[in-house]
């Protein structure tokens, strides 16, 4: 989950963060929610480049990020269409009801992880 005003130094530490937390707790899906974000300062060429890396979660696991903003969703679909080779499962969706929905997660009990 990321909050407040992110920017490209926090966007890189999420990315790995996750990778991190997806190890220790094998965790089998994920959901990033940047509802709470309020301020997106992160260049596109910074989120090409992360969508170059090898990916968290590797196909067919179910993950999805929730982006409520035009800039948060355009941004996503940005890492989607660019990682799309490596990442065909990754869902992008305005809000963490159609997140769970679609991912068929209703009744799922998830815990969330604040910032190392």
């Amino acid at each position: 989950m990321a909050d407040g005003s992110v920017n490209e130094e926090e966007l890189r530490e999420l990315y790995f963060d996750i990778r991190r937390r997806k190890d220790k707790d094998k965790a089998l899906t994920g959901i990033l929610d940047l509802t709470g974000v309020t301020s997106f300062n992160v260049d596109c060429g910074v989120i090409y480049g992360l969508a170059q890396l090898p990916p968290t979660f590797v196909d067919p696991t179910l993950r999805a990020v929730v982006a409520p903003t035009d800039l948060l969703f355009g941004m996503a679909r940005m890492f989607q269409i660019a990682g799309s080779d490596t990442r065909k499962g990754l869902l992008i969706v305005r809000t963490l009801s159609e997140a769970l929905s679609t991912l068929n997660f209703e009744d799922a009990h998830f815990h969330k992880h604040e910032a190392a």
